[in-house]
């Protein structure tokens, strides 16, 4: 082969490599386009699918949050003042905010404003004194029953002889019920206003039956006028916290008919019911 027809075909061959790089250049830059775009467009279907929710939507779970509340897709600070009676800038500033406008799935916020919170601090010596008042009590909770058959007083230890010269006076218990911790409006709020003798410092509803025991009441699952309902969570409708009521009457067909507060999203609200799965705090 000759010179010139060597390089002749050194031509032919690189014109050929060249056409057929080209058509795929330009096929990976459509196909990186339409990635964009698919991206765009999902970013654009989600940000439309998001709404903000109206005050009736979140005023169940925040007013079972107590004083803390985790933000949830579609809630803004705007609505959840307005459920706690509480205004925009007072959250914020109990949180830190700098942007009203802007929070994010999944953070907690306090709902009591700060200054509110340092007088909370300041009712620590209350609870502890409340604490007090119930071991004095726990004593007197221990309610004898005299059997007028054998002369036997039955306590929480068991049968005991009963001597009714040697026993001491014993004073009913009493409580210190000047003031109401528990956060307003939620269900333990209305029950320790309505039943003074209940403690300030018992925690969530759920646990009030524990609470209540260790500060020296009697516990069980017998109803009586007067006595605290406490629901387990999910019984009864209770949220995840539990619920507690107030006994109003035990009824001829082994129901009770209790007041309550913070039911079904009602400041007070009366039903009859079962009291099958129910502790019963005295």
């Amino acid at each position: 082969m000759t010179t010139q027809n060597m390089t002749k075909g050194w031509f032919v061959a690189a014109a050929t490599a060249a056409a057929a790089i080209l058509p795929m250049t330009h096929t990976t830059a459509a196909s990186a386009e339409d990635s964009t775009a698919n991206k765009a467009d999902a970013n654009t279907n989600k940000a439309a699918s998001w709404r903000a929710k109206t005050v009736d939507d979140v005023k169940a779970v925040v007013l079972s949050a107590g004083t803390e509340y985790k933000v949830q897709t579609g809630d803004t600070l705007s609505t959840i003042a307005q459920v706690t009676g509480e205004s925009v800038d007072d959250i914020a500033k109990a949180n830190g905010l700098s942007d009203v406008h802007f929070i994010t799935v999944g953070e907690t916020l306090k709902l009591t404003p700060a200054d509110k919170q340092d007088n909370n601090s300041a009712s620590d010596a209350l609870k502890q004194a409340v604490a007090s008042a119930d071991k004095a009590a726990s004593a007197a909770a221990q309610v004898a029953t005299t059997s007028a058959a054998d002369n036997t007083q039955y306590t929480n230890t068991g049968a005991v002889a009963y001597d009714a010269a040697s026993q001491p006076a014993v004073a009913a218990p009493t409580y210190d019920t000047t003031g109401n911790t528990y956060p307003a409006g939620q269900c333990t709020w209305f029950v320790k206003n309505a039943l003074s003798w209940v403690g300030n410092n018992w925690g969530n509803a759920s646990g009030w039956g524990a609470s209540a025991a260790a500060a020296g009441r009697v516990v069980d699952a017998t109803p009586a006028a007067g006595a605290v309902a406490v629901f387990a969570p999910g019984l009864d409708g209770a949220g995840e916290l539990g619920h507690v009521a107030v006994v109003d009457s035990v009824n001829s067909d082994g129901t009770i008919t209790i007041s309550e507060g913070n039911y079904a999203g009602l400041a007070y609200h009366v039903r009859t019911i079962s009291a099958a799965g129910i502790q019963f705090v005295h």
